[in-house]
């Protein structure tokens, strides 16, 4: 078997942007030489056969001396274990990496001068291009060289997918499924693809964060090659983390205690995080008030007011912080209102109220309407694990929140059609 450790965007030189004052002094330590040395780390820890990078290893020509001390140190790392680091150059490193390369021996450039140019692994065969200059208006793929070989081919390439007239090397996605490759990495775009479905084509993604709006996981991309089947595993070692985090306040009494149930939902958030084995040293969220509320119209105060006093504090191990709080909470519904219309809202409103009111007949047989459906569905394989008996409340509670959730939709196609 081969194993391959895949790093797509580094940008060594760059900082994140955006980060509380409390954390501006941590900066360099929540940026991308971090996410490298813990990549280094598990190459070295699963005595991986080689390392590559998809290119903008570096941000700029002028972060030379940055790079070539973080990038030098890493590669040593690996070279003193015998692991070969390949790479190709991307948009912004297009100078500065052949330099890089030429000083640092270990470091392979494949397929400078925008030739393409393969390197065999083992059983595996790596064929990669590189950007001849900062601008590339044509796609490297009208000259991807015929390939005659037995070995798994993987190909590694920067470029802009779907993108037709970008100046970063743009490509289609058929040029690449017609590619005689069992997969490509790609680097240039910072989400990550899902690479763990079908054929494997798409983004690596940045190895760490470096705005707000890199929402999710980040880091290498584990690849095990065994009999020409691939397995992608994705190793979130960011040391920073940006997600969103939907917060629902239809329950919510009072505004004034927003603060705590979002600090209680980001608390569920980060435990959900480590129990996926993801601890990042730092966490920004996103938070999205959501949901239907008699609060709705004080949120907006209520969300600026948390923002300004916003500090950073310690969650399981984290650093959190709030980046931003964006408002989507919508006023609470009039049941008792709706429920004299005869359209299908009017419908769901009436069977709501039945399921909150206090007649009892009316409310079981509702509840006995729909028992029969719903235990089936609780019977079956998906939900046979779940620990949850089908009692009249939890039936209740089923049917309430899907139809609220449908009235909801129903509602908001009322007001589009307006």
């Amino acid at each position: 078997m081969t194993t391959l450790l895949a790093i797509g965007d580094m940008h060594l030189g760059r900082l994140p942007a955006g980060l509380p004052d409390s954390l501006a002094e941590q900066r360099r330590a929540l940026g991308p030489a971090t996410a490298w040395n813990a990549a280094i780390d598990q190459a070295l820890e699963r005595q991986v056969d080689a390392v590559l990078l998809a290119g903008d290893v570096v941000e700029r020509g002028r972060d030379f001396f940055v790079a070539y001390g973080e990038l030098k140190a890493g590669v040593e790392r690996l070279a003193a274990a015998d692991i070969p680091i390949i790479a190709v150059a991307g948009n912004h490193d297009t100078h500065v990496l052949p330099r890089l390369a030429a000083e640092i021996k270990q470091l392979e450039l494949l397929g400078a001068d925008g030739q393409w140019q393969r390197r065999v692994l083992a059983d595996v065969e790596i064929v990669g291009w590189s950007f001849p200059q900062a601008q590339v208006r044509t796609s490297p793929l009208a000259n991807f060289p015929a390939i005659d070989s037995d070995r798994t081919l993987i190909g590694l390439l920067h470029c802009d997918r779907d993108q037709a007239g970008s100046p970063y090397a743009p490509v289609s996605s058929s040029e690449l499924e017609a590619a005689p490759v069992a997969a490509w990495l790609l680097g240039h775009i910072h989400r990550p693809d899902e690479l763990g479905k079908g054929r494997p084509i798409g983004y690596l993604g940045s190895i760490s964060a470096l705005r707000a709006s890199e929402t999710g996981s980040r880091g290498p991309w584990l690849l095990s090659i065994s009999e020409g089947k691939l397995r992608f595993e994705h190793l979130p070692l960011a040391p920073l983390r940006y997600d969103r985090l939907p917060v629902d306040i239809s329950e919510l009494d009072d505004a004034a205690n927003c603060p705590g149930l979002v600090a209680s939902v980001a608390r569920e958030h980060l435990l959900t995080l480590k129990q996926r084995g993801i601890v990042p040293e730092a966490i920004g969220l996103r938070v999205v008030l959501i949901g239907r509320s008699a609060q709705a119209r004080h949120m907006p105060a209520v969300a600026q007011q948390m923002i300004d006093g916003a500090e950073v504090w310690r969650e399981s191990g984290v650093n959190c912080f709030i980046d931003r709080i964006d408002v989507a909470v919508q006023p609470a519904l009039d049941l008792a209102r709706l429920a004299t219309q005869s359209d299908p809202a009017g419908l769901l409103a009436q069977r709501l109220l039945t399921l909150r009111g206090r007649d009892d007949a009316a409310r079981q047989a509702l509840l006995g309407e729909h028992r029969e459906r719903l235990q089936l569905l609780a019977e079956g394989r998906e939900f046979r694990e779940l620990d949850r008996r089908l009692d009249d409340d939890a039936i209740a509670e089923y049917l309430e929140r899907a139809a609220l959730l449908t009235l909801s939709r129903l509602l908001a196609q009322r007001e589009q059609g307006r």
